[in-house]
């Protein structure tokens, strides 16, 4: 099992950069159950072996289950672009239908190892639980997704969750090539590490 933290240029933006998380599970399929949010993901081919894609992206609430009065910072397996950018980083093949602008800069990916103790099979796992904690608490208690460069973005996601799993990184890993804005800016652990009742409000401006 492997472990990857990418950013990738923004949907069809000439510039900033998007985190995401991917997992390389193996050469097989596999079930992956959110015990919590009752969420099931099935891992797809990724050209490098099966493996999940992990992000959170700006949903506005016309697509949004109970709407709320602005966008939300809501989490999301395989979307399109991110899907697109894993596979052209773990194949080194050709930009695809996301990378259509002139300045376009190919994904980049930092390799997460567990820290001693750990396996990368537990890394994986408390990576998809604070996933599924994330899930229930952000609909308990919405995040906004903020105008540009204000709050919290998913690059504030995929830095939380790194901060509250067990995996070995390097002082300002979240920092990628390129605006990656909001890397250094974090979501309350709590959304990530058991069910908070209350959460901490988020982006008050919003409500």
């Amino acid at each position: 099992m492997e472990i990857y933290w990418l950013a990738r240029d923004l949907n069809k933006v000439p510039f900033g950069r998007h985190q995401f998380i991917v997992i390389i599970t193996g050469k097989v399929s596999r079930t992956f159950k959110l015990q919590k949010s009752n969420q099931t993901i099935v891992t797809r081919d990724l050209g490098k072996g099966y493996g999940l894609v992990l992000g959170a992206h700006n949903v506005p609430p016309s697509n949004q289950n109970k709407p709320a009065k602005f966008n939300r910072l809501m989490f999301k397996a395989f979307e399109k672009a991110d899907l697109a950018a894993a596979k052209e980083f773990l194949t080194s093949s050709k930009p695809s239908g996301h990378a259509f602008w002139e300045n376009y800069k190919p994904a980049e990916a930092k390799h997460v190892h567990p820290k001693q103790g750990y396996t990368a099979e537990q890394l994986a796992r408390q990576i998809l639980d604070a996933i599924d904690h994330y899930i229930i608490n952000e609909k308990n208690t919405n995040i906004a997704y903020p105008p540009p460069w204000l709050g919290k973005n998913s690059n504030s996601w995929a830095s939380s969750i790194m901060d509250v799993v067990p995996a070995k990184l390097a002082p300002n890993a979240s920092d990628f090539k390129g605006a990656d804005a909001a890397h250094d800016v974090r979501i309350p652990a709590m959304y990530f590490t058991g069910i908070c009742s209350p959460c901490t409000i988020q982006n008050p401006a919003h409500r």
